[in-house]
């Protein structure tokens, strides 16, 4: 039982040198990302940090097809279940995402990370969208993207054209 606990409790403290701790998004929030990304059914959303699944399943009800990032392999576990009836639009990666590039058919990116993660996920962003003869829409939860004025800022929402 003590192993365990010390299992989960550094699976979720990995994320905290990697990312954003776990916090859970609220529905409402998801909703008005999705709404601020104005996505058509088909397309391509990620997820960076995609937690307990709350975005991706969201995503996959209005038909968009999902890719979701997440270093944790219990969170991974727990989206999977989650958004198990969707499946055949949304994929799980266990991996860590600042070693991952997007899909090449990315329309729209979802992250919820920590302030001193911001300028580093710019860069990030910055060099993705440099890869792309089309811009994608990113929404930013509770912080701001360094070097990018957000055109829409609404209930600790962030939206970006990159």
């Amino acid at each position: 039982m003590t192993l365990l606990l010390v299992v989960i409790i550094l699976l979720f403290g990995l994320t905290v040198f990697r990312g954003a701790p776990y916090v859970p998004t609220h529905r409402r929030h998801v909703e008005k990302a999705l709404d601020l990304m104005d996505l058509n059914k088909g397309d391509v959303v990620v997820d960076l940090g995609s937690g307990d699944g709350v975005f991706l399943r969201a995503a996959a009800e209005r038909g968009l097809i999902v890719y979701g990032y997440e270093i944790n392999p219990l969170l991974c576990l727990v989206a999977w279940l989650r958004c198990y009836s969707y499946q055949h639009q949304v994929t799980i990666k266990w991996r860590d995402f600042w070693l991952s590039n997007l899909p090449k058919d990315t329309k729209g990116v979802f992250v919820f990370s920590g302030g001193p993660f911001m300028k580093k996920l710019a860069l990030k962003l910055d060099s993705e969208a440099s890869k792309r003869s089309e811009p994608f829409h990113l929404v930013s939860y509770g912080f701001e993207l360094p070097g990018h004025a957000a055109s829409v800022k609404t209930e600790g929402l962030n939206f970006y054209q990159l």
